[in-house]
C-alpha cells in the first residue's frame, strides 16, 4: 500500500552517518512522511527509473523530493541533477543539492543553471550539520508535496 504521508523523500548519499543524521531528522517530524536512501548514483537512477528490485512502485515510490549530496563517491550530485532534469517523468521533482562549503564556484553555477531547487551549504562542524539538516528538514515538510520550496 501506498504511504498516506504526503512526501517521500530520496536521499542520495553515500556517508552512513550523515544518512543517519537527515532520516532522523525527517523521522522526528510527525506526519512529514517517508525517506528512502540511496547509496550511490547508479542507486538512485534505479530507484528513479524503478528498475530491478525497484519496480514495485507501492513499495519504492517515486519522491516527492530528491536530496544528493554533492559527491557520491566517484560521481557528482550534479551530474545526477542534470540527469534528473532530462527525464520528461521525473524533472519536476524538487532536487536539493547538499554541497561541502568548498564545492567549486563552477559546479554550484551548474547546479543552478541545471534546475536545482536548493542548495545547501553543509557545514562541517558536526553540531552545526545537525542543526542545518534538521532546519532543512523541518522546512522541507512544512511545504506541499507539490509546491517548490
Amino acid at each position: 500500500m501506498i504511504s498516506s504521508l504526503p512526501h517521500h523523500f530520496l536521499l542520495v548519499e553515500n556517508d552512513a552517518k550523515e544518512a543517519t543524521l537527515l532520516a532522523q531528522a525527517f523521522a522526528k517530524i510527525p506526519d512529514c512522511g517517508t525517506v528512502s536512501v540511496a547509496r550511490n548514483i547508479s542507486e538512485a537512477k534505479a530507484y528513479l527509473q524503478g528498475a530491478g528490485i525497484y519496480h514495485d512502485r507501492t513499495k519504492f515510490r517515486l519522491p516527492s523530493t530528491i536530496l544528493a549530496s554533492y559527491q557520491v563517491d566517484n560521481d557528482s550530485g550534479v551530474d545526477l541533477l542534470a540527469w534528473v532534469k532530462g527525464h520528461p517523468t521525473l524533472r519536476t521533482i524538487p532536487f536539493v543539492l547538499l554541497a561541502p562549503a568548498s564545492a567549486s564556484p563552477g559546479e554550484i553555477v551548474r547546479a543552478k543553471r541545471t534546475g536545482s531547487v536548493k542548495i545547501a551549504t553543509k557545514p562541517q562542524s558536526p553540531t552545526e550539520l545537525k542543526t542545518m539538516i534538521e532546519n532543512l528538514a523541518a522546512a522541507m515538510c512544512s511545504e506541499a508535496p507539490d509546491v517548490s520550496f
